[in-house]
C-alpha cells in the first residue's frame, strides 16, 4: 500500500557543485549533503534542473543520484532524478539504479513530446514491470508532438498514472497556478504532491489549504534551520510567525536573486556560505562580481552568514 505521508515538510533539492574545471565535485556533493541532513532535513531530492542533469552526462547523474542517497542513507528519503535525455529503456536502467544506490523514490522524467496519453501511460508502466522502486513524476508542461505549445498532464491522466502500482506522486512544476491548485485540490488525498515554484509563500498561501503536505525548499538550502522552523509553525499552526518567515525573509530574497536567475543565485549563495565552490558547467550562467555583493549583503543582513 502506497504510504502518501512519508515525504512531509520541505523536500530541499541539491544543486551539483563544480571545480574550477566544470568537473563534479563529488566531495563537495558528499559534505553538502551530509550538511542538509545533520541539520534536521528529512527529505533531499536530486532533479533536472537544480541539479543541472541537463548538463550532465549520464554516468555523472548516475554518481550524483548515488552519492546523494548514500549520504542521506538512514537519516532522510532521497528522492533521485534520470535525465531528460533517452528512451524508456534509459529510465528503465535508472529505475534498476534506484534500487542498486537504495534511493526511496526515483524522480521520473517522461522524456518525448506528447503525442497522446497511452504513449505516457505505456513509458511509467514499463518502468514499473521493469523495477520495483516506488515512483514520483516530474510532471511539467510537455511539448506538443502534434501542434504549437506545450501540453500539461491532464486530470483524468494523473488520476491514471496514481492508480499505477509504485507511483506515489508528483513534483508539480506546471508553471500555472490556477492549474496547480486544481490539481493539488483534486490530488492531495490520492498522492504525494510537492510543489515546486514559491518555496514557503506557495505552501503558505495556496498549497497546505488544499492538502498537500511537502513542498519544495529554497532558503532551507543554506538556512535548513528555517525552512523547518517554518514548517513546524505551520504544523503547530502558527500561521503568523509562518508569515513573519515569508514575509519578512524569503520574499524580499526571492526579489533579489529571481532576476539574476534563481538557479546561479542559489549556487552563489552557497559559495558564500562555504558550502561548495561558485563555479557553474557552462553554458549554466554564473553570477557575476555586482551580483555576488548583492547576495553577501542579503546574507550578512539576515546573519546567514
Amino acid at each position: 500500500m502506497k504510504d502518501l505521508n512519508k515525504i512531509t515538510g520541505p523536500v530541499i533539492p541539491i544543486p551539483v557543485p563544480f571545480d574550477k574545471n566544470q568537473n563534479v565535485d563529488y566531495a563537495a556533493l558528499e559534505k553538502y549533503t551530509h550538511f542538509l541532513v545533520d541539520a534536521g532535513i528529512k527529505n533531499v531530492m536530486t532533479t533536472v534542473g537544480t541539479s543541472r542533469y541537463n548538463l550532465l552526462s549520464t554516468e555523472e547523474c548516475k554518481n550524483v543520484n548515488r552519492v546523494v542517497a548514500q549520504a542521506a542513507a538512514g537519516k532522510a528519503i532521497s528522492i533521485v532524478a534520470n535525465p531528460t535525455t533517452g528512451g524508456t529503456k534509459s529510465a528503465i536502467d535508472f529505475a534498476k539504479h534506484v534500487d542498486e544506490i537504495g534511493a526511496d523514490y526515483l524522480l521520473a522524467y517522461y522524456p518525448e513530446r506528447h503525442y497522446g496519453d497511452d504513449y505516457i501511460i505505456e513509458f511509467f508502466q514499463s518502468i514499473i514491470d521493469n523495477s520495483s522502486c516506488n515512483i514520483l513524476i516530474h510532471e511539467m508542461p510537455m511539448r506538443n508532438g502534434l501542434g504549437p505549445g506545450t501540453v500539461q498532464y491532464s486530470l483524468e491522466l494523473l488520476t491514471k498514472l496514481m492508480s499505477m502500482d509504485k507511483i506515489c506522486g508528483v513534483k508539480e512544476e506546471a508553471l500555472d497556478p490556477e492549474y496547480s491548485n486544481m490539481l493539488v485540490e483534486n490530488l492531495a488525498d490520492k498522492a504525494i504532491i510537492i510543489g515546486a515554484g514559491g518555496g514557503m509563500s506557495r505552501y503558505l498561501k495556496r498549497d497546505k489549504q488544499r492538502g498537500a503536505k511537502a513542498y519544495l525548499g529554497g532558503i532551507g538550502n543554506f538556512v535548513p534551520s528555517l525552512e523547518l522552523e517554518f514548517f513546524a509553525a505551520m504544523m503547530n499552526g502558527d500561521n503568523a510567525k509562518a508569515e513573519s518567515i515569508v514575509e519578512g525573509l524569503e520574499l524580499p530574497l526571492f526579489q533579489a536573486t529571481v532576476p539574476m536567475g534563481w538557479h546561479p543565485a542559489l549556487k552563489a549563495m552557497l559559495s558564500i556560505t562555504d558550502h561548495m565552490q561558485p563555479f557553474e558547467r557552462k553554458p549554466m550562467k554564473q553570477t557575476t562580481p555586482n551580483e555576488v555583493a548583492v547576495l553577501k549583503e542579503i546574507l550578512k543582513k539576515n546573519s546567514w552568514v
